[in-house]
């Protein structure tokens, strides 16, 4: 699909940037040849040396991978001379980001810079790629992008590591989280939800591996309800999450009700789809895009952790169900959400930026990507 071509993809590749470790195997897997270009340095004191390798390497196309909204200006300013198309692949805004996770207000002047710099990264891409079509939405009309620019690709997950292993026998039900504790998250409604099934904490157990911004907030709110049974651990590799993925009987995904939980999959329902776990995550445009509620995951309302607890009482008390859910979702995750499957969705996208066309897809089908 993608032989003979040539890619620069620039971006972080260490455990945390799963998306950029995905997509490097994706285009891979296609054929294509993708020399990783990395500094792990500030901007702008990477600048240099990212301008530097993408005006030196001989590639047909530079990838700008995750977060690299400021490389994009470099590698466009370094490359001119050339005209290699540079494609975004974005996971969120700058500016969105700045202002929620830290605090920075949205009308000050560094929030117009982070917001500016969003615009910019959009603007001088020549192809952009995001996770979800509600977000594509939000994009296009938050920063005044043409929608033709976006194309929909999705998350997925790295299952060279996040694989089905047998469930070792327990006492216990173990519901696992993992992430970045962050407002997005909606991790308080978890333990919420965890005092609320109390009556039953001899039988049903909370594991929440990570940490950030809220952790000393969830976790003092995990010790203010004696009824809640919480186990919090360190963030893990990935390797290791796989491992407590598999060894969970139910694993979530984000619950909180800012605009931007609207918006996104996160890694970690990939993850457990990856992994045949049964996942409960919230209800919402972008995970109706790809989930059937009671069929490939739980889905109910964010920021309700009545509705949580109640879903993971039930989630507890169905084998069968969890069974089927689990099964049904890691089919639909092989089909859609698999390294090979990005890899098909990649490769057209790549030849359309390159403005080539594909000799292994020559009039077949439109592929399975949206705008």
């Amino acid at each position: 699909m993608l032989s003979g071509i040539t890619i620069g993809y620039i971006g972080h590749f260490d455990p945390g940037y799963a998306r950029n470790r995905v997509l490097i195997k994706a285009l891979r897997r296609a054929g294509a040849t993708v020399i990783p270009i990395s500094d792990q340095r500030r901007f702008p004191r990477r600048a240099p040396r990212l301008a530097r390798a993408a005006a030196t390497t001989g590639v047909d196309v530079l990838v700008t991978g995750f977060p690299g909204h400021s490389d994009v200006g470099a590698v466009k300013l370094a490359t001119a001379f050339r005209s290699v198309p540079i494609v975004f692949s974005t996971l969120t805004s700058n500016w969105e980001t700045e202002t929620d996770r830290h605090g920075i207000r949205r009308n000050s002047v560094a929030g117009f810079r982070y917001r500016l710099t969003d615009w910019l990264s959009c603007s001088l891409a020549d192809s952009i790629w995001l996770d979800t079509r509600t977000h594509i939405h939000w994009f296009a009309r938050e920063f005044g992008i043409p929608d033709t620019k976006f194309q929909r690709v999705w998350v997925g997950a790295d299952d060279d590591v996040m694989r089905p292993a047998p469930r070792a026998p327990a006492e216990q039900f173990t519901v696992f989280f993992y992430g970045t504790f962050i407002p997005l998250q909606g991790i308080e409604h978890i333990v919420e939800a965890a005092s609320l099934v109390g009556a039953q904490r001899d039988r049903i157990r909370f594991v929440l591996c990570g940490d950030g911004q809220t952790f000393a907030q969830v976790q003092g709110l995990a010790n203010r309800s004696p009824r809640a049974n919480v186990t919090f651990l360190p963030r893990r590799p990935p390797h290791e999450l796989s491992q407590l993925i598999a060894q969970s009987d139910v694993c979530l995904g984000i619950f909180g009700t800012g605009e931007k939980t609207q918006r996104v999959i996160p890694n970690k329902v990939f993850d457990a789809l990856a992994c045949a776990r049964p996942v409960i995550t919230a209800d919402t445009p972008a995970a109706r895009e790809c989930l059937v509620d009671g069929r490939h995951a739980w889905l109910c309302p964010a920021g309700d952790p009545d509705a949580l607890a109640a879903a993971i009482v039930k989630a507890s008390e169905d084998d069968a169900g969890r069974e089927a859910v689990a099964r049904s979702g890691h089919e639909l995750f092989r089909r859609r959400f698999s390294i090979d499957a990005i890899s098909r969705d990649v490769a057209p996208l790549i030849h359309e930026v390159l403005g080539s066309a594909d000799p292994a897809t020559a009039g077949d089908h439109p592929p399975l990507v949206s705008r």
